[in-house]
């Protein structure tokens, strides 16, 4: 034991060296016993004479507790103690300073102490309940930074990493020795305990722009690390659009060039999820046929294959759909072409949203891309079409009156509504509107409804014509023939009539219109009346007062509209249709959007597409708008002879 005894001395006289010091202000003391006391506990301090200084300090603040020099006493005593590991003593030391001696200028180091007491005993609660003093009493920032340290290191301890994190950065912000290695080695330990979806909730709780910015930039490191190349892109590209003034937007740069360079001259990956089984395979086969048409031709046109298409089949099943959109998600594809059914649209739209991913669905399903940024649509819609006949009919051939006839369903309901709020809104009239029951074949009593009291006008006319019996037959059939003339006049009070129906029915309508004498008024349909189909049925009724709008007019005179014809049918062997070349006009408007520079990561992908204006493809002039809707400037084409011409603009 002796032996021990000895061997521990210098052992602790070694450790009690390496105490750091705090400076004890000179500060001359009133009363000469105690100065000399005082001045005999330094000099035994500085001779590490440990044992001896506790106890002439001891002595001293018994003595002269009043003195100025007791807190520089106490705090030598607290020194000690640390370093021969009696905690309890030092913590009572420090805050005995505190208790006593609240002016003191050693407050801003004891405080300190005291919160390194509390950590030492594992009182790690009492840290950060602490803590909360010194903060209030609005210390220097290297304080305030210390403080926050030690308040990190007890929440790691009492594993609160997200808590730490926020402790650790708050310390490295305040610390202004611009020594910031062992906080920021701190930091990123502290982060790297955390989930990513720790990481995500930190980032979107937090109003520090500073700590939102550096959790991004941790995190886009992460996805990278991971070799999630997708999503570190997606994460620093946003850092770099959002936060350009930000610590680690230069670190973000070069990064996400890596990235950039890593993918530089490898294929782009484009989905395409389409019906090409189930109910609805004949419309994606047709879209199908589009889309790999536009492929080879860009292909050819870049002279190298620079897009590889990844192909899905929906299975015309929403589940199928949302199974498709995974499976690409998986496969890094930069943007999604499809699906077309209104229910695998929904699915789609959600779960490409949910990913982050651009997809340009083909359907006419209403409100669809205000399913999130990333759902685009490039399709012909009702109000497209509706917006384009009236102004027409208005603006270029004066017509104010209209008259509708709808069938009674879906399709006619909603062509019927659209189409009766936008003549009203551009100042027209719409004097009838009547729906019919689309299994009927026979529509002479809803077209007498509609064109109103022929019928018994006609019959005064008769009844006028036999009771002028005195008048000559030539002067009685002027008469009559006047009247007639004048009659009429008065009862076509609509100088156009909306037929929202296929040909199949607009084709049984339109002759029995004529029968009825319904003459020299203009005929208004949809798209759907762009078919062969109707001028077989009507065309001898419906020459040149035919207006109907479409986004694909095959006939029209360009070479352009000739290339796309004449390789369809090289490909194929038939004839394209709307849903081919909207196809195509979608495939090829990605592809050129993704081949202006290597960046081909969704979110950027996203950002060029609704930059899209005046996109000059077979289905007219197309822009995308702020809700990533396709506005398109359509085509309008009457009826000359047997075939289809598009109508002027004079």
């Amino acid at each position: 034991m002796r032996r021990f005894r000895l061997l521990f001395i210098p052992i602790l006289f070694v450790l009690l060296a390496c105490i750091p010091k705090t400076d004890v202000v000179n500060v001359a003391v009133e009363d000469n016993a105690g100065e000399a006391l005082f001045s005999k506990a330094e000099n035994l301090f500085s001779a590490q004479k440990y044992n001896k200084a506790l106890e002439a300090y001891s002595e001293y603040i018994v003595r002269f507790p009043e003195s100025s020099l007791a807190p520089s006493a106490l705090l030598r005593m607290g020194n000690i103690y640390d370093g021969i590991g009696e905690n309890k003593k030092s913590l009572s030391s420090y805050l005995h300073i505190i208790n006593y001696y609240p002016k003191s200028i050693y407050i801003p180091d004891v405080k300190i102490k005291v919160l390194e007491g509390y950590f030492k005993q594992k009182m790690f609660e009492d840290v950060i309940n602490y803590s909360a003093s010194i903060f209030s009493d609005k210390l220097s920032d290297n304080y305030i930074s210390k403080a926050y340290v030690l308040v990190g290191d007890a929440q790691i301890s009492l594993n609160r990493s997200s808590d730490a994190v926020v402790s650790f950065f708050n310390a490295r912000s305040k610390n202004m020795e611009h020594d910031n290695e062992v906080i920021n080695t701190k930091l990123k330990d502290a982060v790297s305990q955390l989930e990513d979806n720790d990481i995500q909730f930190l980032i979107e709780s937090t109003k520090d722009y500073n700590l939102k910015g550096y959790l991004q930039y941790q995190i886009g490191l992460r996805y990278y690390e991971k070799q999630k190349y997708k999503e570190a892109a997606s994460v620093f590209t946003s850092i770099i659009q959002k936060a350009p003034t930000h610590e680690n937007v230069k670190e973000a740069k070069i990064v996400l060039q890596k990235i950039y360079d890593n993918s530089t001259g490898k294929p782009f990956a484009i989905g395409c999820i389409l019906p090409l089984t189930g109910a609805f395979n004949v419309f994606g086969n047709k879209a199908l046929k589009g889309i790999k048409l536009a492929l080879s031709r860009f292909s050819d046109e870049k002279g190298q294959a620079l897009v590889n298409l990844v192909v899905r089949d929906t299975e015309s099943d929403p589940d199928s759909a949302a199974i498709a959109v995974q499976e690409l998600v998986k496969e890094n594809v930069s943007a999604i072409i499809g699906p077309m059914g209104t229910d695998e649209s929904v699915v789609a739209a959600k779960e490409a949203q949910a990913n982050n991913v651009p997809i340009i669905l083909l359907t006419q399903k209403e409100g669809i891309t205000k399913t999130g940024n990333f759902v685009f649509r490039n399709f012909l819609m009702p109000e497209m079409q509706v917006k384009a006949i009236v102004k027409y009919a208005m603006e270029k051939r004066g017509i104010k009156r209209f008259a509708i006839l709808y069938p009674n369903e879906n399709y006619g309901a909603k062509f019927m509504g659209l189409f009766y709020d936008e003549v009203t809104a551009s100042g027209g009239t719409i004097v009838s509107a009547e729906s019919y029951d689309p299994s009927h074949t026979d529509f002479t009593d809803i077209i007498k409804k509609i064109i109103g009291k022929r019928t018994y006008l006609y019959n005064n006319i008769e009844n006028e014509k036999s009771s002028e019996s005195s008048s000559t037959d030539e002067e009685q059939n002027a008469s009559v023939d006047k009247k007639q003339n004048e009659k009429k006049e008065l009862l076509l009070d609509f100088e156009a009539i909306f037929i929202p129906d296929s040909p199949a029915k607009a084709g049984l309508i339109i002759p029995q219109l004529i029968y009825e004498d319904v003459n020299n008024v203009y005929l208004l349909g949809t798209n759907l009346w762009h078919s062969q189909k109707m001028i077989t049925m009507a065309g001898e009724f419906m020459q040149d007062k035919t207006i109907i709008p479409d986004a694909f007019y095959g006939e029209k005179d360009s070479t352009k509209m000739k290339d796309f014809y004449n390789s369809f049918i090289a490909f194929f062997g038939e004839e394209p249709g709307f849903i081919e070349a909207v196809a195509y006009d979608t495939a090829m408007m990605l592809f050129q959007t993704v081949s202006k520079s290597s960046d081909r990561f969704p979110e950027s992908v996203r950002n060029e597409l609704i930059k899209i204006k005046n996109f000059d493809g077979l289905t007219g002039l197309t822009s995308f708008d702020s809700e990533q809707d396709a506005q398109k400037k359509l085509y309008l084409i009457t009826i000359k002879g047997n075939r289809f011409v598009e109508l002027g603009t004079d």
